[in-house]
């Protein structure tokens, strides 16, 4: 038996909070989904203050339509190389959320809509960062699918459809590439907190997934400190000095066992004691290899024969985004570039017959001169607003003067090329009177030699949508829940996501997940298929080199009920003018397996499989049917009826005054028992009106979540919630001195 003292016991638990807002024990943590963010300074998760320069590459929305397992572990490999150049240990990502909605404001920093794609993207891109000897931290753990009130809202989720949907992806990458730290999410999962719910952390991630990293809070994402060590988280990220005496308070009552503390701190440990070799990385390489990954991020969506460009032609370009395109999202991707990115103007320039550019939406004047000139307008749209941590998107269209500028620029009798740059899915509207539309996602500093390229033709376009574009993304079960209420989401949908949602109802979308366009055609055909794998025969038909993406769909047998149909493998494959190629693309124990809830178990259902050979979800001109042994004769049904948010917990007074306590959000403290409080937070509520970024986080952000930010004391913290509550002497007294943590302070811990 061990013989702990209590200053053993102190000193573990100030191993499982963090020393300033980046550092912990011996470890370094840096932002990097799209690029290394390595803040030596005051530091901030919302990208606010400044960080080291370093390259800007795809963000993972963008480098996921590249279809391509190689190009993303390229990718991390190279954030990775960075990271250890400058001394960090941890990197928060990848991050491998389901793309549940369009309107997430956070989609762009996540690969797909799709388990399989996400699940294997995700796995590449740990092995990438984790071979440059830098550790990876997969995020945000689990169901974390809004912005709006992430840090309160609970996500509530039928359980089949947590198991298949939102945490696959996340099994596949903890057990295949076993990363060095798992994140939680800020929200609820079915009415309890990530970082403090025992079946996420401890019974799934630790027991079932055998997982031996550490569990690191979202940085302010702790509720209950004693609740999430006993559910299995370890570390509590940023520095939070109260934290150790909350613990320490708890071991001394009995609520914690010295044993909760010292195994998580072990955890710890062991990440801290792993030795890693920090030298320079080849800034040059690495901004070259920014543009190649850029160039296959590119969709092309619709051709009419206008691209390639045909030389000669004289081309004119239009838009704002010519000059100024979106080319990373906001918040902790932000990367801070370490060369000038070029405009998307200059670079086209460079590589056919530009007459003129006019960097406005409005067709007038210089419009109107240079339109009469040209005989191809370029016109680069773009998306400005919503692609950022913290806040969703309120709008899916484009800017009214930008589709405007595309119908005047048809009527105008010019053949039109469309350059859209998003962090995810728009309205079309335009599209009828384009001749071409060319989707780029977030794709880092090397957009515009990227897109320039596949316009003037030297690049052959191969990405493939790694989304669903919706005609009218209003219309979907799970917009309808998305908007309802800050505090809850209810999965109504189930497993019916994306392009499910599609096979399931019959709607038919803009543009399907896995479609894309290129500059060669190719030819498939089945060599041969069962239950292990399948044979295509794919030929280059074409006059020019490119790559395909073989996509293989299954339509599952009716007694596994609504799994329907889905991605099970896919492989893109390079492909000389006139090549074929016999490629084998084999399953894996992830393909046809399903969870049934009654018997708590994953398995088969046997019975016959529709195997779709296929370029998108839509695709069913090729197809083979297969038997698949099973070892469960049916799985159960799932529905979402019945299920309802637990509700959010607000303490108030006779009079309906919220009683502050370190789970209060701020927002509500507009109805604070204190006048003055009520008064300040009113004002602070409507000066930030007009950043929905900082005015969403503001009224969202939990008092505890604050106070931690704060590094507040045990005896800071009690007074600010005094102060909170109308005690205005004793907590400025408290807040404002610096005089020793008295037992009433410590005990106030678990009042507050």
């Amino acid at each position: 038996m061990n013989n702990y003292t209590d200053e053993d016991v102190r000193r573990a638990a100030e191993r499982l909070t963090g020393k300033n807002f980046w550092r912990a024990e011996a470890l370094c943590f840096a932002d990097g989904p799209a690029g290394l963010r390595l803040q030596k300074g005051n530091g901030d998760s919302m990208g606010l203050h400044k960080a080291e320069p370093a390259t800007s590459f795809p963000a993972h929305s963008a480098l996921a339509c590249t279809w391509n397992r190689a190009t993303v572990y390229n990718v991390a490999r190279r954030i990775g190389a960075e990271a250890a150049a400058g001394g960090v240990d941890i990197l928060l990502a990848p991050a491998i959320n389901i793309k549940r909605n369009p309107y997430n404001g956070r989609n762009f920093e996540y690969f797909s809509e799709d388990v399989r794609l996400t699940a294997e993207l995700g796995k590449r891109f740990t092995d990438g960062v984790q071979s440059a000897g830098v550790g990876a931290c997969v995020k945000h753990f689990a169901a974390n699918n809004k912005e709006t009130g992430r840090s309160v809202s609970d996500s509530v989720v039928p359980y089949r459809t947590l198991r298949e949907t939102y945490l696959t992806a996340f099994e596949y990458v903890v057990k295949e590439s076993a990363p060095a730290a798992v994140m939680t999410a800020y929200n609820r999962l079915n009415g309890v907190f990530c970082n403090e719910n025992k079946v996420l952390l401890g019974d799934i991630l630790r027991g079932e997934w055998g997982f031996k990293g550490i569990v690191v809070s979202d940085w302010g994402g702790v509720s209950d400190r004693i609740a999430s060590l006993k559910a299995g988280a370890d570390l509590e990220m940023p520095a939070c000095p109260f934290s150790t005496d909350e613990i320490f308070a708890a071991y001394k009552s009995g609520e914690l066992s010295a044993e909760d503390i010292f195994s998580a701190a072990a955890r710890v440990e062991a990440a801290s004691a792993v030795k890693r070799e920090r030298k320079p990385y080849p800034a040059d390489e690495h901004a070259q290899y920014a543009a190649e990954a850029a160039a296959e991020c590119g969709v092309l969506l619709k051709n009419n024969g206008v691209l390639p460009l045909k030389k000669g032609e004289r081309v004119g370009i239009f838009g704002k985004a010519a000059y100024n395109a979106p080319i990373q999202g906001g918040g902790s991707s932000h990367v801070i570039y370490n060369v000038r990115p070029r405009k998307f103007a200059e670079a086209l320039a460079e590589e056919v017959c530009v007459v003129g550019c006019s960097g406005s939406y409005h067709f007038g004047g210089r419009a109107k001169r240079l339109a009469k000139k040209c005989d191809v307008a370029v016109v680069c749209l773009a998306s400005y607003k919503g692609d950022s941590e913290g806040d969703d998107k309120s709008c899916l269209g484009l800017e009214r003067e930008q589709t405007e500028l595309v119908y005047a620029l048809k009527e105008a009798g010019k053949k039109v090329v469309c350059l859209v740059v998003s962090g995810g899915p728009y309205l079309c509207g335009f599209d009828a009177s384009a001749d071409a539309h060319l989707y780029f996602g977030l794709s880092g500093q090397g957009f515009a030699s990227a897109a320039a390229g596949i316009i003037s033709g030297r690049i052959n376009p191969s990405g493939r949508l790694a989304e669903t574009f919706f005609e009218d993304p209003a219309s979907l079960p799970s917009t309808r829940e998305f908007f309802k209420d800050p505090y809850y989401t209810v999965y109504s949908e189930c497993g019916a996501v994306g392009y499910r949602h599609c096979l399931a109802s019959g709607e038919k979308p803009c543009y399907p997940f896995g479609y894309g366009l290129g500059y060669t055609e190719f030819s498939l055909s089945c060599a041969g298929a069962d239950e292990r794998g399948v044979s295509v025969r794919i030929e280059n038909v074409g006059s020019r080199d490119g790559s395909e993406v073989v996509q293989i769909y299954a339509s599952f047998p009716a007694a596994a009920n609504e799994v329907s149909e889905k991605l099970v493998a896919f492989e893109k494959v390079f492909l000389k003018a006139g090549e074929a190629r016999t490629i084998y693309i084999p399953f894996d124990g992830y393909a046809f397996r399903v969870y049934d809830v009654p018997s708590e178990r994953w398995g088969t259902v046997g019975g016959k499989y529709t195997l779709y050979i296929a370029r998108h979800s839509l695709d069913r001109s090729l197809s083979a049917v297969i038997d698949v042994a099973g070892d469960m004769p049916s799985a159960a049904p799932e529905s979402a009826e019945g299920l309802a948010p637990a509700g959010y917990e607000l303490r108030r007074d006779g009079r309906g005054r919220v009683i502050a306590d370190l789970k209060t959000p701020f927002g509500e403290l507009k109805n604070s028992r204190a006048l003055l409080v009520r008064a300040t937070v009113k004002a602070a509520l409507y000066f930030t009106r007009g950043n929905p970024t900082l005015g969403g986080t503001l009224r969202y952000a939990t008092v505890r979540m604050g106070a931690n930010f704060g590094a507040f004391t045990t005896r800071r913290k009690v007074g600010i919630v005094q102060i909170f509550n109308g005690h205005y002497v004793s907590g400025l007294w408290k807040f404002m001195t610096r005089g020793k943590e008295g037992k009433k302070d410590k005990k106030a811990t678990k009042k507050t």
